[in-house]
């Protein structure tokens, strides 16, 4: 007895999808958030002498961050920009806004930056 060519591809598909779906699985959500809207540049002291550095405060909820490659041109202080970023895993930790037993400050990446 043959099987027709409908058949056989219906049997195929039956045993190729789940080989598909199960290759196509990803262990964990490792996808990155940006985040984007206005924020201001904040001078928190030079870290030597007992400082925060250049922390970022987001206009919208308030939140200070510590940007881990704030460039030179942007470390004016109460600078308003617009910047696109995301959160770090690492936290920073000094003084001024959290002490070391604390939940410290979260770093992140700036991935764009410009006059507000």
């Amino acid at each position: 007895m043959k099987l027709s060519k409908l058949h056989t591809l219906l049997f195929i598909g039956i045993l190729v999808l789940p080989v598909i779906a199960t290759l196509s699985c990803k262990k964990g959500d490792n996808r990155i958030t940006i985040i984007s809207g206005d924020a201001i540049v904040m001078d928190m002291g030079n870290i030597a002498a007992d400082g925060c550095g250049w922390q970022i405060k987001t206009t919208l909820t308030d939140s200070i961050y510590s940007p881990q490659n704030l460039s030179v041109q942007y470390q004016v202080n109460n600078l308003k920009i617009h910047i696109a970023y995301h959160k770090l895993t690492p936290r920073f930790y000094c003084s001024q806004i959290a002490n070391y037993t604390g939940p410290g400050i979260t770093e992140i990446q700036i991935d764009a930056i410009k006059l507000q």
